[in-house]
């Protein structure tokens, strides 16, 4: 069998999620930044939520929804999310100084 290599190697999509879980007020949530050649997206899971996963923006306008958006855009962070600084509270002024 004669095979001939017409295209070499190359990556033509590629995708990528990070996930962190918090606990806020008690309660735990999966946050998601999933990143592909198109650009961004954001998922929160949580135990109550309608279907499980939604897209923090999609929350009711507040603190828990402006709190989980942050979360989400810097869920990507191998630094403030580290493993170093799990069970130590998150410092949101941090997320401001990026």
């Amino acid at each position: 069998m004669k095979v001939t290599l017409k295209e070499a190697h190359d990556i033509v999509y590629e995708q990528r999620t990070h996930q962190i879980t918090v606990e806020i007020d008690g309660e735990e949530y999966i946050v998601r930044q999933t990143e592909d050649d198109n650009g961004c997206d954001f998922y929160v899971f949580h135990k109550d939520f309608e279907n499980g996963w939604t897209k923090p923006y999609e929350l009711e306008e507040g603190e828990l929804q402006e709190t989980l958006s942050k979360l989400a855009n810097f869920a990507h962070d191998d630094y403030i999310f580290s493993t170093s600084k799990e069970g130590k509270e998150v410092d949101m002024d941090e997320l401001e100084d990026y």
